[in-house]
C-alpha cells in the first residue's frame, strides 16, 4: 500500500489529505504537525470576542473524518535533510523511522520576528487564545487612563485586527486612540487602488491615524520608536500596547518547485517530494500569494498529481488564478475584488461573500468540496 506522509497541517496540507482520502481509496496516509489542531487563521482577528476553539478542529477528528495517521512531532529540516530523505524515502521520528512512496511538505508561513517588548502582541498570540485576555486588559487600562494603541502593519491581517479590535473598544464606550504604521504608502499594495482609497476613508472616520512609509524599532516604557524612511528620523509616541502584524515569510523556507509542485533542489527534481502551500513557490503561471485560496489549490493540485503518477500519468501543471480577495473591516463592513481585480466590493454586500468563503472552507472540512474549480 503506497504511503503518503504530510509535513504541516495548515490550509495546504489538509486540503491535500483530504483530495487524496477522496481519490484514492489504497494510500496510507500519515500527517506530522507540532501542534493538536488546525486553525482557521483567516479569521484570529475574531478572537478578541469569540474563544479560539471557534476556529479550531484536532487532528484527531480530522485523521477519523479522512482516514489519515496523525503525528504529533515537529521535524526541522533543510534543503539537505530532503535531498537525503528523498534517497532514503524515510523520516526521521523520535521512536522509529517513517518510511515513505510520497512526502509533501506544507510547513506554511510564519509571523515575521520584529522587536517585541513588554507592551507587545502578534498573531502568535492570537493563535494562543489570548485575544479576549488582551481586550480585558485593555479595558482595565482604559478605567483609569485613555488607551493609546499602535498597529504595525498595513496588509490584509493587520487591517482585519485594527478594525475588529477598533469595533471592541468603540463598542464597550472606552476613550481610546488608534494608529496604524506601515512601512508601505499604502495599505495592502497587492489589492487595487480604490481598495487602498476605501480604508484610508474608513481610518479617517474611525478617528484612526495612519503613519505610513513609517518603520517600527521597538516598543518600551509605554513608548513605541518609530523612524520616517524617508528622512531617517526617529521619534517616540505614547503607547500602552503595540500590535505586530507585518505579514508571514515561508517556513522554514521558500522551496521551488516544478509546475507540477515536485520540489527542485540543486537543480535537481526530488520526484518524490513535493510541496504545497505559503512555503512552496511553483514555477508555473499560476498564483504563489501567501493566502489561504493559493494554499488550498496547491494542495489539492499535489494530491491529484500524486495520485496520477501513482498510475503512471502525467502530472497535471498549477494553473491556478486568483479568483477575488477581500479585507473585513469589521463585522459587516469589508472591501476587495471578485472576478476581475476592477470589480470592486464594498460594505455590507462584500462581508456577506466573505462570509460566504468562509463558509465554503468549513463545508470542506466536512467532506463537502464546493472547490469546484482545478487548480
Amino acid at each position: 500500500m503506497p504511503r503518503v506522509v504530510v509535513l504541516g497541517g495548515g490550509y495546504a496540507g489538509l486540503a491535500c489529505l483530504i483530495e487524496l482520502s477522496k481519490n484514492d481509496k489504497s494510500l496510507e496516509l500519515h500527517l506530522l504537525d507540532a501542534g493538536v489542531d488546525h486553525c482557521k487563521i483567516t479569521n484570529l482577528h475574531k478572537t478578541f470576542h469569540h474563544e479560539l476553539e471557534k476556529f479550531t478542529v484536532s487532528y484527531a477528528e480530522l485523521a477519523k473524518k479522512f482516514n489519515f495517521t496523525f503525528h504529533q512531532h515537529r521535524l526541522d529540516f533543510s534543503e539537505q535533510d530532503l535531498a537525503r530523505w528523498h534517497h532514503q524515502q524515510k523520516l526521521p521520528l523520535p521512536r522509529k523511522e517513517l518510511p515513505f512512496d510520497w512526502l509533501v511538505v506544507a510547513t506554511g508561513a510564519s509571523p515575521i520576528q520584529l522587536h517585541a517588548g513588554p507592551g507587545s502582541f502578534g498573531q502568535n498570540e492570537l493563535r494562543l487564545g489570548n485575544g479576549k485576555a488582551l481586550l480585558e486588559n485593555l479595558l482595565e487600562t482604559a478605567a483609569v487612563e485613555p488607551l493609546q494603541i499602535s498597529l504595525v502593519g498595513g496588509g490584509a491581517t493587520g487591517v482585519q485586527v485594527l478594525f475588529e479590535l477598533h469595533e471592541q473598544l468603540r463598542r464597550k464606550r472606552v476613550p481610546y486612540k488608534l494608529r496604524l504604521i506601515d512601512q508601505n504608502q499604502r495599505l495592502v499594495p497587492n489589492l487595487p487602488e480604490g481598495v487602498d482609497k476605501y480604508i484610508a476613508k474608513k481610518l479617517r472616520r474611525g478617528g484612526i491615524d495612519y503613519l505610513p512609509g513609517t518603520n517600527y524599532l521597538g516598543h518600551t516604557d509605554e513608548q513605541i520608536q518609530l523612524a520616517e524612511l524617508a528622512t531617517g528620523r526617529e521619534y517616540s509616541l505614547p503607547c500602552q500596547q503595540t500590535l505586530l502584524f507585518p505579514g508571514v515569510s515561508a517556513t522554514p523556507s521558500t522551496l521551488e518547485t516544478n509546475a507540477y509542485g515536485q520540489i527542485m533542489s540543486s537543480g535537481r527534481t526530488l520526484e518524490n517530494i513535493l510541496s504545497a502551500g505559503d512555503c512552496s513557490k511553483f514555477d508555473s503561471s499560476g498564483l504563489n500569494y501567501l493566502t489561504a485560496q493559493a494554499a488550498v489549490r496547491k494542495g489539492k493540485l499535489v494530491a491529484r498529481n500524486i495520485v496520477r503518477l501513482s498510475g503512471g500519468k502525467k502530472p497535471q501543471t498549477y494553473r491556478y488564478q486568483e479568483k477575488g480577495y477581500l479585507v473585513s473591516l469589521g463585522a459587516i463592513d469589508a472591501i476587495g475584488w471578485i472576478g476581475l481585480r476592477c470589480n470592486l466590493v464594498r460594505g455590507f454586500p462584500a462581508s456577506v461573500i466573505k462570509d460566504g468563503m468562509e463558509t465554503q472552507y468549513d463545508l470542506f472540512l466536512n467532506g463537502v468540496d464546493t472547490y469546484l474549480d482545478f487548480p
